[in-house]
């Protein structure tokens, strides 16, 4: 594996930067390689192969740093302390209020500002050795050997940063294992009972970034339910079992119909914006969704420790220029975010997104790349 470490290209300088932004591309030894950078401990291009052998780009993002800055779709970024939603932008934890941003309707969505998308963070390359120690400090069981050096991300969010108690210092490793696929292992740790619960929001289109909309590509998701929400998009803490409705992905099929059915949960988001529970559990990076594009043969499946998982079409990405002048029509790429529920805090039936002081947290996802004839 090969990584280098330079400079964004195309950064516009009409903006000031608040340290210096790098991209690190890290390549596998079958020729694959995906690049992040510091700005979001962002995913800024993942290159794999089709049925043709030839590379392409299979998420979205732009060319330059300022549109990443401008825009609010969070393109490949961790996002957090919490991602997705809280309803009414507050929480009480041990009988303390918290008022969070409101910017989602009377909501918070993905933390607001400041928030791990939105922020420089610190990276360094780290070796095989060193990244292999990191993942086995998370006790969480990964069946798949590295394929060299990794890129460690690290930023610290001071108390009350966005409306959130507690000092809690986050690192995010990327990695190449052998089998193809991009590990990401996150890990936070709090001087003070606070939330965490990150996600990645790379869009995917596994065509190409630049091909259009999602609707041939098929999905797979190992979930027999989903969280149910109001017209506002937030989890009301009940739940629906998907056999049989248009949100059942527990048979391969292809997106396009519920793009475009009239579910009032489909309508209320303008296309699918939904958390599925998975069937995984904590100690354990395991398979929990797969996308696949029957064109090019490209299959990505997701690994996770997660609880839940977003699936979210892009629904509002109109007019947004893209990589090489390319437009992002509504569409042009699925977002697979594992993560815990959105609005955790709020039911007690959900799994927790608090976690105690000098506890480290730890969760994993994986995205896992191959070739169908």
């Amino acid at each position: 594996m090969v990584v280098e470490v330079f400079p964004f290209s195309g950064v516009k300088r009409s903006k000031p930067c608040h340290g210096e932004v790098n991209k690190f591309r890290l390549t596998h030894s079958s020729g694959a390689f995906f690049s992040v950078m510091n700005y979001g401990a962002s995913i800024s291009s993942i290159c794999v192969r089709d049925n043709k052998g030839d590379l392409a780009d299979v998420v979205l993002g732009f060319s330059c740093l300022e549109d990443y800055i401008n825009d609010n779709s969070c393109q490949g970024a961790v996002v957090g302390r919490n991602a997705n939603r809280i309803k009414n932008a507050s929480f009480t934890l041990e009988g303390l209020e918290y008022q969070l941003q409101i910017n989602d309707g009377l909501n918070n969505l993905h933390s607001g500002s400041p928030a791990f998308q939105n922020v420089f963070w610190e990276g360094r390359v780290v070796s095989q050795k060193e990244a292999e120690e990191f993942i086995s400090g998370s006790h969480i069981q990964v069946d798949s050997e590295l394929d060299g050096e990794a890129v460690l991300f690290s930023c610290h969010s001071p108390d009350k940063a966005g409306g959130f108690p507690g000092n809690l210092d986050v690192d995010v490793l990327y990695t190449w294992t052998r089998d193809l696929t991009l590990l990401i292992v996150y890990r936070g740790e709090s001087d003070a009972v606070t939330l965490f619960g990150p996600t990645n929001h790379a869009y995917f289109n596994l065509r190409g970034h630049d091909s259009g909309d999602i609707s041939r590509q098929i999905l797979w998701v190992d979930s027999k339910e989903i969280t149910n929400k109001s017209a506002d998009n937030v989890p009301d803490g009940t739940f629906s079992q998907v056999e049989g409705s248009i949100f059942d992905f527990s048979v391969p099929r292809a997106l396009g119909p519920s793009l475009r059915d009239k579910h009032p949960q489909i309508l209320s988001s303008s296309g699918l914006d939904q958390n599925y529970c998975l069937h995984t559990v904590h100690a354990k990076a395991s398979l929990a969704a797969s996308l696949r594009d029957p064109y090019t043969g490209r299959k990505m499946d997701v690994m996770t420790n997660f609880p839940g998982l977003q699936v979210y079409t892009a629904n509002h990405l109109g007019g947004t220029c893209g990589k090489s002048g390319n437009e992002y029509v509504p569409c042009a790429g699925v977002c697979l975010e594992t993560q815990l529920y959105p609005d955790a805090i709020h039911h007690d039936n959900f799994p927790s997104p608090v976690v105690l002081p000098r506890t480290p947290c730890y969760y994993v996802t994986g995205y896992r790349y191959s070739v169908e004839s």
